[in-house]
């Protein structure tokens, strides 16, 4: 299936082209042993998996992509987590693997089906997690730390290209970035004083990025953005797009795309309320 020429346009207009859609990211497993595998380089317990050395086959694969909001969020055991927009589960499983399975995490999910698929995760990995079926924007309660791993357009899903170029559109982008606002406000409503909200997308788009959270900055002003502290390749999240200019603080976020480190496109920013 073609490209959108919109999509082109715009990806041309933050220093990408077509050709990201062409190849095939890496992909990786969580191991505290040490393996004869490649270590990913953000991660020392993440190894890419190789064709030379087999995995277990009820091992956990991902793309260590996935990782950085994880690890942003920097999870400890004595935490109570939220994995607001959870299925099919794979943050979760991390989060949990960060805290050993000892954190209080709460994984929530709109969608029935998404939610057998998190279910699921979370029965065959014994995670020590509650797991809601609701709007993001009902969940109740106070989190010391939250993950928004939002629903987007996905245009850094570069595996999944046929399904992106078939649903995406300008028009789309910008009903997604409403719902967004909605889910970042209650979200930072039910973080704790002096918690860390985590907002991350597998998107391009800056109406679904920084336009988001500089919505955020905006709406509370005990909202700041803060450093991440994770070492991956990534560009500088962007302080403009088209006539819209946002806070100066959107530089710290990380704007991750797939010819950095040979994973899918990832946009990922770190808050703090206080």
């Amino acid at each position: 299936m073609q490209i959108p020429e919109k999509l082109k346009a715009r990806l041309e207009k933050l220093g990408l082209n077509e050709l990201i859609y062409e190849q095939r990211t890496k992909k990786c497993i969580l191991s505290r042993a040490d393996m004869e595998m490649e270590k990913v380089p953000w991660y020392d317990n993440a190894y890419f998996i190789s064709e030379a050395v087999s995995v277990k086959k009820d091992s956990f694969i991902f793309d260590p992509v996935s990782l950085v909001p994880c690890l942003a969020l920097d999870p400890k055991k004595e935490d109570k987590i939220l994995d607001m927009c959870a299925a099919p589960g794979t943050k979760t499983f991390i989060i949990s693997f960060l805290t050993r399975n000892e954190a209080h995490i709460t994984a929530n999910d709109i969608s029935r089906l998404r939610v057998k698929r998190l279910k699921g995760i979370v029965n065959k990995y014994g995670l020590s997690t509650e797991v809601l079926n609701m709007s993001g924007r009902k969940i109740a309660g106070s989190f010391s730390k939250i993950l928004l791993d939002a629903p987007c357009s996905g245009e850094g899903m570069v595996n999944k290209n046929e399904k992106l170029f078939e649903h995406w559109s300008e028009k789309r982008i910008r009903l997604i970035s409403k719902k967004q606002k909605k889910l970042i406000a209650h979200a930072f409503e039910l973080l704790e004083w002096g918690g860390t909200l985590i907002y991350s997308t597998c998107t391009f788009s800056p109406e679904e990025n920084e336009e988001v959270v500089d919505f955020l900055l905006s709406k509370y002003k005990d909202a700041k953005l803060i450093d991440i502290d994770v070492n991956i390749v990534h560009a500088k999240g962007l302080v403009e797009w088209d006539v819209k200019k946002y806070d100066s603080s959107l530089a710290k976020c990380f704007r991750i795309y797939p010819q950095h480190n040979n994973t899918g496109g990832f946009f990922v920013a770190k808050m703090v309320k206080g």
